[in-house]
């Protein structure tokens, strides 16, 4: 989803993209279901390229991990300078709905399906692949529903939210609620689309010149 972003970003702006466990070239790897030790180790990768100012962004589960993140770097002495979350609820909110993540892998399955109707057939009819989607998407969804939060101070960073105007998942209250997490300014735009309105070409335009706009400020 990234592969068309360092082109509609400014040459000065370089966009790094972390490969956690169980994806792409780490695909053998059991995926992190804990954020503690995910975050602790993203933030020991990530310090040999803090030499200039940066910004985190993270959609769904990844504005979890980027908000703790960022929250991780600045005891470490290296704040982000600015903080993009989107499609998320505020950290500070419980889960809303029932959590599936503990479910066996034919329910767990069903329930991601009928939430996001976003997995090809192809992937869906291919045993062998599946049971790697399951076991990445069991420990995202775990990540996300069972979310404990552990700030014990507001960050200083500026941070924007964006969500999709047709997300029946992310609302607008929700959103709202990562205004509470920055001692600085909070900005929240809502754009055409619903949950994965980030992958739409007109949204993310507007994603990406707002990224741009605020990160020059």
């Amino acid at each position: 989803m990234f592969a068309k972003w360092p082109d509609r970003l400014p040459a000065d702006v370089r966009l790094c993209v972390p490969c956690l466990p169980g994806r792409d070239a780490r695909i053998d790897e059991l995926p992190s279901a804990a954020m503690v030790p995910l975050v602790a180790d993203l933030a020991e990768e990530m310090l040999p390229l803090l030499h200039a100012p940066y910004a985190l962004f993270g959609h769904s589960t990844g504005a979890f991990v980027a908000f703790e993140l960022a929250h991780e770097l600045s005891r470490l002495g290296y704040p982000p300078a600015h903080l993009f979350v989107s499609g998320q609820r505020g950290p500070t909110l419980p889960y809303p709905g029932k959590p599936i993540f503990a479910l066996p892998d034919r329910e767990f399955l069903a329930a991601v399906v009928e939430r996001y109707q976003n997995i090809p057939n192809q992937v869906l009819e291919h045993a062998d692949l599946m049971a790697i989607v399951l076991r990445t998407l069991r420990a995202d969804f775990t990540l996300t529903e069972a979310y404990r939060y552990r700030a014990t101070c507001r960050l200083g960073c500026p941070i924007t939210a964006f969500g999709g105007m047709d997300d029946r998942l992310v609302i607008r209250e929700q959103l709202e609620a990562w205004a509470g997490e920055t001692t600085n300014r909070f900005r929240l735009h809502l754009l055409p689309g619903g949950h994965f309105f980030h992958q739409e070409p007109q949204a993310r335009e507007e994603l990406l010149s707002l990224m741009r706009e605020y990160s020059e400020v």
